[in-house]
């Protein structure tokens, strides 16, 4: 064992050396050139590779729904004007804490597989009063159910039925809230929250986004057909080498008018760049021999692919136009 000072302390701890990050300078005295050590001297420049950890959706599929929604009278009296109205999802409860609401199970004999089941769906939107002439007259939030009660008047077996049920592919599990002491599946939506009860935020697991859509309005009864098309994703954070294209540096906001002071010099100046460059960290998977790993057929293919035999005699798929 080392009698370094520096790579043990007194409870027991290891210090962990990395292929990157130096010798201890007690065990190994020797100078150092500063314009080597980027703990010292940190490089400058665009590197080739990137280590980024990107969400990438392992699988996405989406639904359409579509029901009626009363608009209040004493919205229309107030503003008579209205001519159109757009909407936004700003949040979706998915009632996972009912009995007959939202589940999410792990299909027993597809361990990378879950099975998410849709039911009572509290949407709330965002809807904007627009008049003729697309000015907006105000912004009001409502809130809807969607999947309702079979014995609900807006129950529909073709566009708005009790439940609606999905597989996806989630090989890295989902997210779980705790709820008495109990682990119980959860779907975040991606929304515009904010404060404690905030959804803007990603996560891993299974993430929803949604879109809505006035189909029909009759301003005369009151009455306006939302379309709702509910988009669901399985996102996972994974670590990835990407080749770098460059800076993006944003564009500078230009004031109309200057000064000559240092001050003002610098306001008026460039914008600082994050021009310090990262440390290429990524070792080779051995999790698996790209060689030995066969590929996964597109399940829905977007092109039609046809073999073609190169000069080495070696079987490759191109695209065909």
């Amino acid at each position: 064992m080392s009698d370094c000072k520096i790579c043990f302390d007194k409870g027991g701890g290891k210090f962990m050396h990395r292929p990157l990050g130096g010798e201890c300078s007690v065990c190994n005295p020797k100078l150092v050139d500063p314009q080597k050590d980027a703990c010292v001297c940190p490089p400058l420049g665009e590197p080739k590779l990137l280590s980024v950890v990107a969400p990438v959706i392992y699988d996405e599929c989406g639904i359409n729904l579509c029901r009626t929604i009363k608009i209040p009278d004493e919205l229309l009296c107030k503003y008579p004007a209205t001519d159109s109205i757009q909407l936004t999802v700003i949040d979706i409860d998915f009632s996972l804490d009912c009995m007959d609401g939202s589940k999410v199970e792990t299909i027993p004999k597809r361990p990378n597989c879950v099975r998410v089941k849709l039911s009572k769906l509290k949407v709330k939107f965002s809807a904007k009063l627009l008049d003729r002439y697309c000015k907006v007259l105000t912004e009001e939030c409502f809130q809807a159910l969607y999947l309702p009660d079979r014995d609900s008047e807006f129950c529909d077996d073709d566009t708005n039925p009790p439940s609606v049920i999905v597989e996806l592919y989630a090989p890295y599990g989902v997210s779980f809230h705790s709820e008495c002491r109990e682990c119980v599946p959860t779907i975040n939506y991606l929304g515009f929250i904010e404060g404690p009860c905030r959804n803007n935020d990603l996560r891993q697991g299974i993430d929803a986004q949604a879109l809505a859509k006035v189909i029909e309005l009759d301003l005369a009864d009151g009455c306006m057909a939302v379309g709702l098309s509910i988009y669901l994703k399985v996102v996972y954070f994974i670590q990835y080498k990407l080749r770098h294209a460059g800076l993006c540096v944003p564009p500078k906001c230009v004031p109309i008018q200057s000064c000559g002071d240092s001050c003002h010099d610098f306001v008026d100046g460039d914008l600082l760049e994050q021009s310090i460059q990262p440390l290429e960290l990524c070792t080779r998977p051995k999790s698996f021999k790209p060689c030995d790993s066969e590929p996964v057929p597109d399940p829905t293919p977007a092109e039609a692919v046809i073999p073609e035999t190169c000069d080495n005699c070696e079987l490759i798929e191109t695209k065909h136009d």
